[in-house]
């Protein structure tokens, strides 16, 4: 099943991307857009680069943010915001479909 995935790149252009479900936000990124400084450390949770911005009527629908993102949100990303998470944790289900999120600064 394919789940639709609303991004807004650095420059504020706004790309609908249509992806497997299952897929990582990080992972949908990079495969379709692929920006520079995103998703470096390759999904580990580790870098922060994959940090993106959920729209809060999206974010409620998310799961639950882990210790470990939590801690690398804090420690890695720039200016995270009550509304951010990382793309890399984040794997696209259909009650996730057509979701938007904003790929934070680099």
């Amino acid at each position: 099943m394919l789940i639709r995935l609303n991004v807004i790149d650095r420059k504020g252009k706004k790309t609908a991307i249509d992806i497997e479900e299952g897929t990582t936000i990080r992972d949908a990124i990079e495969e379709k857009l692929s920006p520079d400084n995103y998703g470096v450390c390759g999904g580990n949770c580790a870098c922060g680069t994959c940090h993106v911005h959920v729209t809060p009527n999206d974010f409620a629908k998310l799961k639950a943010v882990e210790e470990d993102e939590i801690s690398t949100l804090k420690e890695e990303a720039i200016k995270p915001t009550t509304h951010s998470r990382l793309g890399c944790q984040i794997e696209l289900k259909k009650e996730y479909n057509n979701i938007t999120v904003t790929i934070a600064p680099d």
